[in-house]
């Protein structure tokens, strides 16, 4: 039986959706419809959830797990601006409405990098240098060394999500301070999917985005793998790799 990952995705996205059904099609994996969208405020402090969270959470959730989802990916980046504690809070919440397993980008970038023994990671994000600073001391809080951030400035999602490739190719070689195992590039929105093989050549490290990541994480929750290198080194890995999710 076919078996859908539920998407989970901020009001305003309009990236991620692009690389869900490419990726996952030779596994026959499809992405529960519709994807579900939650406005959730993205300035929230601390790691718990607030009431109102908590409630967009559940209505958004309770649409995935009517479209028969069998696992559920939190797609925002807002967790990471709180802290993985949050982003567990988030899971399990997702996890409560759905009764099926949860995770987020937040929690799945940290447990691959953490099976993989990645210790030190070079940030990108498409905003602005503030929303990077956050988002580095959520890496920190989890014991990674963050050796340069990268902040591409960019005003909204659709700008992100319409960059040309050939000049994010560019931006990513130019962040790579070469001491860093790895970039890792926050949001879904950056069309990193199609050119992460060839940037991930080009320094001789990888590179984890927010869409793959999501992808990857709910193939994870589902026990399945897929050995599909041509969108970058997430997907050549032969070992198996479990997805962080409610702890």
């Amino acid at each position: 039986m076919q078996q859908r990952i539920g998407h989970l995705v901020p009001s305003t996205s309009c990236g991620t959706e692009r690389w869900m059904t490419q990726i996952c099609s030779p596994l026959g994996v499809e992405t529960a419809h519709p994807v579900a969208r939650a406005a959730l405020p993205e300035y929230l402090y601390g790691p718990a959830l607030a009431p109102s969270q908590s409630a967009e959470l559940t209505r958004a959730a309770y649409l995935l797990a009517h479209a028969g989802a069998d696992a559920v990916v939190w797609n925002g980046s807002s967790a990471d601006l709180h802290g993985a504690a949050h982003a567990r809070a988030a899971a399990r919440r997702i996890e409560e409405t759905t009764g099926v397993r949860a995770s987020t980008v937040t929690l799945g970038t940290l447990e691959l990098l953490a099976h993989r023994g990645l210790t030190s990671v070079a940030l990108v994000t498409p905003g602005s240098p503030q929303l990077v600073g956050r988002l580095a001391d959520t890496f920190l809080g989890e014991g990674f060394k963050v050796t340069s951030t990268t902040a591409l400035g960019l005003a909204t999602p659709r700008e992100a999500a319409e960059l040309p490739v050939g000049q994010l190719r560019r931006m990513l070689r130019e962040a790579d301070p070469h001491d860093a195992d790895c970039l890792v590039v926050t949001g879904t929105e950056l069309p990193v999917a199609p050119v992460a093989a060839l940037v991930e050549r080009e320094l001789g490290k990888p590179v984890f985005d927010g869409a793959r990541v999501a992808v990857k994480t709910g193939l994870a929750l589902l026990g399945l793998r897929l050995h599909a290198p041509q969108w970058g080194e997430l997907f050549a890995q032969a070992h198996h790799e479990a997805a962080c999710c409610a702890q």
